[in-house]
């Protein structure tokens, strides 16, 4: 996909739920942005892996389907940019003072569009999406080697509250638990 930086200011941006019409899209985009992100720091092997179980129109069709979810598309101009994935009613592995913890478990742009203002959109339709339901704090697992990701979810007023293990292929990974209160 190839945005053009210079009409970002003038660009439509559009969020909306999922649909299962939406499966094979977003399985192309979700696996495009996790490998366009981790390729270059992790083996062959361990991406190959990690797409393989994750990524797919099965996969996505069950994660579209699952009521216990939803998934947000950004479109750009008509085209799909990213996504953000949520978990409602789930907890982390850390204490956290919550009544109705609710998961960011993907959340992911197309690197044309980082710096574009798409992803503080995208951000903006997740704390709406959670305030419609009765989540009191989002929270997230963001790789620690993944500043750029890290620095962008403290701008939006995530505090890490503890850390977990996330299993790469066979790699085994540290991620920082980032959270926030909705008010």
């Amino acid at each position: 996909m190839n945005f053009d930086r210079s009409k970002a200011s003038k660009a439509i941006t559009r969020v909306r739920v999922a649909t299962i019409d939406d499966a094979d899209d977003l399985a192309k985009i979700a696996e495009k942005t996790f490998r366009d992100a981790y390729t270059s720091v992790n083996s062959a092997a361990d991406m190959n892996a990690h797409c393989t179980q994750y990524f797919g129109r099965a996969q996505q069709s069950l994660e579209i389907l699952d009521q216990t979810q939803t998934i947000l598309l950004l479109e750009r101009d008509g085209r799909l940019g990213g996504f953000a994935q949520l978990c409602w009613d789930k907890a982390p592995s850390c204490d956290i003072q919550a009544k109705w913890p609710s998961e960011i478990l993907r959340f992911y742009l197309d690197q044309p569009l980082h710096g574009t203002g798409a992803a503080q959109a995208l951000m903006q339709s997740v704390f709406e999406e959670a305030k419609k339901t009765l989540t009191d704090v989002l929270w997230l697992g963001v790789w620690e080697k993944n500043f750029r990701a890290l620095a962008f979810y403290r701008q939006q007023g995530f505090v890490e509250v503890g850390e977990h293990t996330f299993q790469l292929g066979a790699d085994r990974q540290r991620d920082l638990i980032l959270a926030t209160a909705l008010t």
